[in-house]
């Protein structure tokens, strides 16, 4: 189970990569062919086995595109 769920805005997300950047854990990258409505490569979320909830990349994020939910252990 994961520790972490990122969600990502994609009509806010302009591709800065400051998510992928300064993940502790890589869990996001910058996609190489997605793009959102404005022609921006979109940030996803590509290992959330290792997201551990943190919240760096929604900090990291200047247009707020990110959003970042603790997964509750059962």
């Amino acid at each position: 189970m994961t520790a972490g769920e990122v969600l990502i805005k994609e009509d806010f997300c302009l591709g800065c990569g400051y998510c992928a950047e300064f993940c502790p854990t890589k869990s996001i990258a910058i996609s190489p062919e997605r793009f959102n409505s404005q022609g921006h490569l979109l940030a996803e979320f590509i290992h959330p086995e290792t997201c551990n909830a943190c919240g760096i990349c929604a900090w990291m994020c200047p247009h707020f595109a990110i959003e970042v939910y603790k997964v509750q252990g059962g």
